[in-house]
């Protein structure tokens, strides 16, 4: 065998080889790449430059969540919480900052809501592991209240960012909005997080059997503290991010009346190839699942499709999408 030859046989096994190691990652972004093709056919507004932005900067919001829910679902547990996390931390900072203008206002502001986030977080992760309750009750009895705090403080829309503020959405370097940046800043951080630190397998250990963890000798109650408070982290992320781009805080914006960020997160991350039982599952399968649903909801929008058709279409991507990995899975 000729030695170009040689190197070509090397190279389509490690093409091979690449797809039967990530072959669900390879799906799910090919999936991605047909919806991409469809949308451009049926809506010819949709490969617009300006709209391929709306679309990276819709995305945003719903990808800073769904980046904390997968660690969470990765640990083996579940947040419902999010959305109410949401709400609570749009609310309070815009009220706070009442359109006050300089940095020394608004960044106290923002590290006080932050922490207001972080401790509905860590409650999450102190009544699962001391009081032993199921995380999807847990987290969504504190949605609850939480939500019902919110409504407490105002029931209507309330407040206004600061000016400056506002470039956190709508500001852009080299023609590229911040917001897109931060958010592909914070999966990249996540991912390495993830796949080269002690933490990250620690997380992935959990997912797989916390008791097996705990008995290796990993501090697993410290592990779930973690990856709430991070959920938390991320949700308070998109409630500022999603401020920006609305100017002032809604106490529904979480979910109530507006997109259902608990649901679209799990979605997104379920999409992305993420089991929901635990140790298995990535923040770059997460991003296909955010761009699928965003993508759909883009397309929707632009060719008129109604809303009942399109809860129909999403719902049985989901189911498909699943069921697909599941298969892979058990051949496995």
């Amino acid at each position: 065998m000729k030695a170009g030859d040689e190197v070509k046989s090397r190279y389509f096994l490690d093409i091979r080889r690449f797809v039967r190691d990530n072959i669900e990652s390879v799906i799910i972004y090919l999936v991605l790449v047909i919806i991409a093709v469809v949308g451009s056919i049926i809506a010819p507004d949709f490969t617009k430059p300006q709209n391929i932005k709306n679309v990276l900067l819709q995305a945003v919001a719903l990808g800073l969540v769904a980046i904390g829910q997968t660690v969470v679902i990765i640990s083996g547990g579940l947040d419902l919480s999010v959305g109410a996390t949401i709400s609570m931390v749009a609310v309070y900072t815009s009220g706070l900052m009442a359109g006050r203008s300089g940095i020394l206002i608004v960044l106290p502001i923002v590290i006080l809501t932050i922490l207001m986030a972080l401790s509905i977080g860590f409650l999450n992760s102190m009544i699962i592991t001391k009081l032993r309750i199921t995380p999807f009750i847990a987290t969504l009895a504190m949605g609850s209240v939480t939500q019902g705090i919110v409504l407490m403080y105002t029931k209507i829309p309330r407040g206004l960012i600061s000016p400056e503020w506002k470039f956190f959405a709508e500001g852009t370097i080299f023609g590229i909005h911040f917001g897109v940046m931060f958010f592909f800043a914070f999966l990249l951080v996540t991912l390495f997080m993830l796949k080269k630190t002690i933490l990250g397998k620690y997380i992935y250990a959990v997912g797989g059997s916390e008791t097996t963890a705990r008995l290796s000798g990993i501090r697993t109650v410290r592990v779930l503290v973690f990856v709430y408070m991070f959920s938390s982290f991320m949700a308070s992320l998109s409630a500022l991010f999603l401020i920006s781009r609305m100017g002032i805080g809604d106490p529904q914006v979480g979910g109530l009346n507006y997109q259902l960020y608990d649901l679209e997160s799990i979605a997104a991350v379920l999409v992305g190839g993420t089991s929901l039982s635990g140790g298995i599952g990535s923040v770059i399968g997460t991003l296909a699942g955010v761009l699928i649903l965003t993508l759909l909801n883009n397309i929707f929008n632009l060719s008129g499709v109604s809303t009942f058709y399109q809860w129909v279409i999403k719902g049985a991507i989901i189911i498909g999408a699943v069921a697909t990995y599941r298969l892979i899975r058990e051949e496995k």
